[in-house]
């Protein structure tokens, strides 16, 4: 049975993708490219517009163009009609932006005129992703992904800074003549410092029992061999950190959205630590958290690029760092790339912080270096790009 339904899932793909999406696209080809249409195109798995393209929208809505949010629907028959309609729009789009994987995407190449824009989620290079994971156990299935190409369609793929570069054309398997160094839209918020100075007030209307209290912000990455079958594991002892940091320290969470609603304090949880513990995962943004923290307490999480340029201490909970590296894997050697202390144990983390020993240090060299391509101008600068 299996087997059956294996082969019935690879056929009907088959079919999407070799016939029908590419046929849709011919269909729709005759009429010319029209230079007022922008495309924001995203998966069903995102609870709303992906933040690096939420400024572009704006921006490029402002100027005057047309720009079409087309995210997938969850329904299966409202996506065959959702992906056909997508080769309209896409045979004649003067541009369209994505942030992730967009399989319509890559059945067959643009129009002419026509740019893909690939923004990748995450800033820099941390874990591997994409063609790099093919032999490890998290990636894809190698027969799978030489079955449906991915990532073959990009004119231009924008990233923080060049010396990730050769990390995105193995990622995406493309030449690195495509690639450029612009930034990332969503960082140009960290440059704006109202916007940043506000949002400890943000999250304390939030969370107002944290007072005057400093912030440690515990921000994972998931855990799992697929976004499918991610989950989170529990590694922090509310119960000592609350007893050696809770006077003068709250801390607040911020999981990864794959896993967020899944792994929410319990209720005795809640009852136990619930004045020193706060979770922000689905309630506030990663913005506010981030600019809201004194300190972050990171793992294999992308977002330590971001907050690279609060310029703010960081502490690396590495519990199953081994285990990560045979499943994952990094771009580089994790152990030298990090800028901050690595962690093993609870209470590790707490004397980090009460000695203030975080290697702050590392911070400027590791901001220069990966994310050199971001200075609160990247939304204007990809949009005027992406029109020329």
């Amino acid at each position: 049975m299996a087997k059956l339904k294996s082969f019935i899932n690879i056929l009907r793909r088959k079919i999407f993708f070799y016939i029908v999406w590419p046929l849709a696209f011919r269909l729709f080809s005759f009429k010319p490219i029209d230079e007022k249409l922008i495309l924001f195109a995203f998966s069903k798995n995102y609870t709303s517009m992906p933040d690096n393209l939420t400024g572009l929208y704006e921006y490029l809505k402002d100027k005057g163009y047309n720009c079409k949010i087309m995210q997938a629907p969850q329904n299966a028959v409202k996506r065959i009609l959702f992906d056909i309609t997508f080769q309209k729009y896409y045979a004649r789009c003067k541009c369209v932006f994505i942030t992730d994987n967009f399989d319509p995407l890559y059945a067959h190449k643009p129009n002419k005129g026509t740019k893909v824009i690939q923004l990748w989620h995450a800033c820099g290079a941390f874990k591997k992703w994409g063609y790099s994971t093919l032999d490890l156990a998290w990636g894809g299935s190698r027969e799978d992904m030489l079955r449906f190409p991915m990532h073959n369609t990009y004119t231009d793929v924008f990233v923080s800074a060049e010396s990730v570069i050769p990390c995105y054309a193995e990622a995406f398997g493309c030449n690195e003549k495509i690639i450029k160094a612009l930034g990332t839209p969503r960082t140009d918020v960290y440059f704006d410092k109202e916007f940043v100075k506000s949002r400890r007030e943000e999250l304390l209307k939030a969370f107002p029992a944290i007072g005057n209290r400093k912030i440690i912000l515990y921000a994972p990455t998931f855990r799992g061999n697929s976004p499918e079958e991610s989950y989170n594991d529990q590694p922090l002892d509310y119960a000592f950190l609350k007893e050696t940091l809770g006077k003068d320290y709250a801390l607040v969470l911020k999981l990864h959205p794959f896993t967020a609603k899944k792994y929410k304090l319990t209720e005795e949880q809640e009852k136990q630590f619930g004045d020193f513990v706060f979770d922000a995962s689905n309630s506030l943004s990663v913005e506010t958290a981030l600019c809201a923290a004194d300190y972050l307490v990171a793992d294999y999480s992308s977002l330590v690029f971001e907050y690279a340029l609060l310029d703010k201490p960081m502490i690396f909970f590495a519990y199953d760092l081994e285990k990560y590296k045979r499943d994952r894997s990094f771009y580089f050697e994790y152990e030298s790339f990090v800028p901050g202390r690595i962690v093993m144990t609870n209470e590790e983390i707490a004397a980090s912080i009460l000695s203030d020993s975080c290697q702050q240090e590392k911070i400027a060299d590791f901001r220069k270096k990966y994310m050199s391509a971001c200075d609160g101008k990247c939304i204007e600068r990809i949009a005027e790009y992406a029109v020329r």
